[in-house]
């Protein structure tokens, strides 16, 4: 029966290389090695050599699995994930997540709650995009669903409103109404309903800048007019016309535009 006729450190702390009769046999950590009291002399039968060596793929599975969640918060689907890309077997994989879980180090609700928590603070989703990432990160429907009963209304209008004023400080030179609409935009993009977006919107008490809006509307125009200098006539105002409005300017100021270009080329 081989006999362990050597162990060594390796230059990693706390792992070890077995020797046996005089070869080296397979590597242990330094719970293992305590785990089966492996000293020199020790005979080590077929058994004993796959019990140790199914001990040492349990340890690195739990050691793997205890530094992931030792930066942040993990899920379930999360921890697996990362176990998983270890190449570790299933079979090592299953003890070490239901420890975890009996040990309360791995939550799923409290997971969701504090996933919630940390959005509320400094996030930007709203309930349906964190809804869609906890679902991703393998949160139950039911625990879904229960995180998010569990915040106020005015937690969510506090993200809508943080939302909604980052897209109207990046949307600040547009026209009032292209302005709205890109905030409205922005606001159901990350998830808020539509009552939770016109809130939000609400909140910001926009204001038009007439001035600032005509001279952008001036520039715009004869910019389009330019465009469509292929064209002639109604046709070519036309054009120009639906091009503006898509931009969000007024019809009225559009036309008094529109009517002061024509003069000027008539000139």
């Amino acid at each position: 029966m081989p006999t362990i006729t050597s162990i060594s450190a390796q230059k990693r702390p706390g792992r070890y290389n077995i020797f046996l009769d005089g070869h080296y046999a397979f590597p242990v950590s330094e719970s293992t090695l305590i785990q089966f009291m492996l000293a020199k002399g020790m005979a080590v039968d077929a058994q004993l050599e796959a019990a140790i060596k199914t001990a040492e793929v349990n340890a690195a599975a739990n050691a793997v699995a205890l530094d992931y969640l030792s930066h942040q918060m993990r899920s379930i689907k999360e921890v697996r994930l990362r176990l998983q890309k270890e190449d570790l077997p299933k079979s090592a994989i299953d003890p070490v997540i239901a420890r975890l879980v009996d040990l309360h180090y791995l939550d799923d609700a409290k997971f969701a709650a504090a996933f919630l928590h940390d959005n509320l603070l400094l996030g930007s989703r709203g309930p349906k995009l964190a809804k869609a990432a906890l679902v991703q990160k393998g949160i139950s429907q039911a625990l879904c669903e229960q995180a998010l009963a569990a915040v106020p209304a005015s937690d969510w209008a506090a993200v809508a409103a943080r939302v909604a004023a980052k897209a109207a400080r990046q949307n600040a030179r547009k026209p009032l109404n292209d302005r709205r609409q890109k905030i409205r935009l922005a606001l159901m993009q990350k998830g808020f309903d539509t009552d939770q977006s016109a809130g939000a919107l609400a909140g910001l008490a926009l204001e038009r800048d007439v001035a600032q809006e005509q001279t952008a509307l001036e520039a715009a125009a004869a910019k389009q007019w330019r465009l469509k200098r292929q064209y002639e006539g109604y046709e070519r105002r036309n054009r120009v016309k639906q091009a503006l409005f898509r931009k969000g300017y007024e019809l009225d100021a559009i036309d008094a535009v529109l009517t002061a270009l024509e003069a000027h080329e008539a000139d």
